[in-house]
């Protein structure tokens, strides 16, 4: 059994409702990181998943809400005994950014960090990954996931605008997680800004001819997700709003 884990799904600074962007795959005994915000290892935590089973860490881009987890948990790590090597595939000074966090706290690392970039994809027994490009303000990453076993692929866009970058990259996808932090009415904010609204992401879904949507990077100023749900399904049926905590198995 595989299974989504959305750990925080909100955009920008974390509130009482939405944390700060992660979200874990389980596949067999093997956990995998998209993303790692602040706050991350205590909604791992909180879902029973170890440190100590993460097989790999994927960073789409080095904007705090979502890097800021990532040196508390691989320091978290080494103090819960760790000593196998863990993949860390992010841009360009993310590495930087652990190593500086923990030697300026004093902390430790007792396992190996193997750093790639994200083209150069990532391959193990479980899932094969590749990198590509998205359409936001910094350099930014998404994320092609296929599921070796299922034959099942899931693609992560992170943060970007609507764009065909991420359209060539997820074609025939069955799942896409992909970032809704406004409604269409704040349409030229989301443009400015460099981000999608939920009706963008629902058009890219139906362009890629995925099965499911999933939205999640929701702003604060979202009260209720209904209204990203109503706008999405206009476009595209198959689409949910991801949730803090929120838990899908696929069979």
């Amino acid at each position: 059994m595989m299974k989504l884990y959305f750990l925080g799904t909100g955009a920008g600074a974390p509130t009482a409702r939405r944390w700060a962007s992660s979200i874990a795959i389980s596949v067999s005994s093997s956990y995998y990181l998209l993303d790692c915000g602040e706050g991350c290892q205590l909604r791992m935590s909180s879902l029973g998943i170890s440190p100590l089973k993460i097989a790999a860490i994927f960073i789409t881009h080095a904007h705090g809400d979502h890097v800021l987890g990532l040196a508390p948990l691989v320091e978290s790590m080494s103090h819960h005994g760790r000593r196998d090597p863990l993949y860390l595939i992010a841009p360009q000074g993310v590495d930087r950014l652990v190593e500086e966090t923990i030697r300026i706290t004093g902390g430790g690392r007792d396992f190996d960090l193997i750093v790639k970039s994200p083209s150069d994809g990532y391959d193990d027994r479980n899932i094969s990954v590749k990198g590509y490009r998205v359409c936001h303000s910094t350099d930014s990453w998404g994320y092609r996931v296929s599921i070796k076993k299922k034959k099942l692929d899931i693609c992560y866009t992170g943060d970007t605008m609507a764009c065909g970058e991420v359209i060539e990259a997820c074609r025939g996808v069955d799942i896409l997680i992909h970032e809704a932090t406004f409604t269409q009415e704040n349409e030229a904010e989301a443009r400015s800004y460099m981000h999608s609204t939920a009706r963008e992401a629902a058009r890219v879904a139906l362009e890629v001819g995925a099965r499911y949507l999933y939205l999640t990077h929701i702003s604060s100023r979202i009260k209720d997700p209904e209204d990203l749900v109503k706008e999405a399904r206009e476009v595209f049926k198959n689409t949910r709003v991801a949730s803090d905590m929120m838990v899908t198995y696929i069979l």
